[in-house]
């Protein structure tokens, strides 16, 4: 518990934001992007680009050595920061070098890249907080030349603010200024279905987990909850699952779900991932397991299948289905940040 609580107490504290320790870093002369199709080669021009579609964006002229000032983490200060390179919607004033809050750049996660020279990634460190996968999972590299080559797709922000913009945006990572890496390229997006849209899973189990889960991860600890594979998040901040599965006869049996719900915090210094849930019913009763991560941050990277709770099925129909059935959480839940989000009630389970 401890560690657990120094774990938190770290991620809370840099949830709250940590300022630049110096002023812009030295600027990238002649840094330019352009953004192709998914083949790469054809130019994108005024194309329109639909939800799932690819971008290949490539930059030039961005010194791999500037960036040197920002956030002490996840980028050690001294150490040069890198540049984001995002699909997004961006408010008429998004640059960080006129002042613009993080607000004004509407942007999904999955649609922003992260580049960086390979020695300034080798620098960040990986324990006792592995950082550096942090950073990898969003890296491209960027080259001696200040070159870098990213595949992005597409995909619907929230919260755009007024009078956005969508297009490929560049600019200095992790709060690094450097006004002459911030670039942009409009693109013609319509956010209506296309043809290469993933189509949302059935929401057959929908389970808030705990009545605080989502304000906890999203609100106290500046993360997110991103669902795929069958899982997605409903309005209401619900973990929801396809069904993959269902072999039930007189009330004794199982249901089984697909998907994966990974839950982080700002930096990603907490991550960790819920899939897969199996409920083996019998008497009424259902034992919930799901695979959960081994550690508190390594998400989806090795998992392990955990008991989770006890569900009351007394009035689960011969189809498989329940309303609101009330759940309990078992001791021993795993790994530790979870458990620490499974102190106190659950919050009741459906089955559609």
């Amino acid at each position: 518990m401890k560690r657990l609580s120094l774990l938190f107490g770290l991620v809370l504290a840099l949830a709250v934001g940590v300022p630049a320790t110096a002023a812009a870093a030295p600027a990238a002369a002649g840094a330019r992007i352009a953004v192709f199709a998914a083949d790469g080669v054809t130019p994108l021009g005024a194309q329109t680009v639909r939800p799932g579609d690819q971008l290949v964006i490539r930059g030039y002229g961005f010194d791999p050595n500037a960036n040197r000032q920002g956030l002490p983490v996840p980028v050690p200060p001294g150490v040069p920061h890198g540049t984001f390179i995002a699909f997004g919607a961006f408010a008429p004033v998004w640059q960080p070098s006129a002042g613009a809050p993080e607000a004004s750049r509407a942007v999904n996660r999955s649609a922003m890249k992260w580049a960086l020279a390979p020695s300034a990634l080798a620098q960040v460190p990986d324990v006792p907080f592995d950082l550096r996968r942090t950073v990898r999972q969003q890296w491209v590299s960027l080259g001696a030349d200040g070159s870098f080559v990213a595949r992005i797709t597409a995909t619907t922000p929230k919260d755009i603010p007024a009078g956005a913009r969508y297009g490929v945006y560049t600019y200095g990572a992790a709060d690094a200024t450097n006004a002459a890496q911030e670039r942009f390229v409009p693109v013609n997006y319509d956010p209506r279905p296309g043809p290469n849209t993933p189509r949302p899973a059935p929401a057959d189990l929908l389970w808030a987990y705990a009545p605080a889960f989502r304000k906890t991860v999203v609100d106290t600890a500046q993360g997110g909850l991103a669902a795929s594979d069958g899982a997605g998040v409903d309005d209401q901040g619900r973990l929801t699952f396809a069904l993959r599965d269902k072999k039930i006869r007189n009330g004794v049996g199982t249901l089984a779900y697909r998907g994966t719900v990974v839950a982080y915090s700002r930096f990603h210094l907490v991550e960790f991932a819920l899939a897969d849930p199996e409920l083996t019913v019998r008497g009424g009763r259902g034992v919930l397991t799901m695979a959960t991560s081994t550690t508190n941050m390594n998400g989806t990277d090795a998992m392990m299948r955990v008991p989770i709770a006890d569900v009351d099925l007394s009035r689960l129909t011969a189809d498989g289905q329940v309303t609101a059935a009330a759940v309990t959480f078992r001791p021993g839940i795993r790994p530790e940040a979870l458990a620490l989000l499974s102190v106190g009630p659950a919050a009741p389970l459906t089955l559609h």
